[in-house]
């Protein structure tokens, strides 16, 4: 019997935080999306995308040193601090908010 509650203690304690707010959740936005166009050529390469993530975010303002998508939807971008190191900060893909 002393047991549940032990490893129920060790689960809550193992189960990590969010760390920041997920960009892919089901509440990013309400509503019926419809989307549709057309391709010519293949997708962008992961090198491509950076480019363009990064002088999306500088045209907004934001000094991105790098600029990498995550698997949930997020624009993942090395900003300078301006005390010579960086923040890692992270960026809505769709909307480039900050999350």
């Amino acid at each position: 019997m002393k047991i549940l509650p032990v490893a129920i203690a060790a689960v809550l304690v193992a189960t990590p935080a969010p760390a920041r707010e997920r960009c892919d959740g089901p509440e990013r936005t309400p509503g019926v999306h419809i989307t549709w166009g057309f391709q010519i050529g293949a997708d962008y390469t992961a090198e491509e995308q950076e480019r363009f993530d990064k002088m999306d975010l500088r045209q907004r303002g934001i000094n991105a040193r790098t600029a990498t998508r995550t698997s949930d939807g997020c624009i993942e971008a090395w900003v300078p601090d301006g005390s010579g190191g960086f923040d890692t900060m992270y960026f809505d893909e769709d909307t480039l908010e900050l999350k």
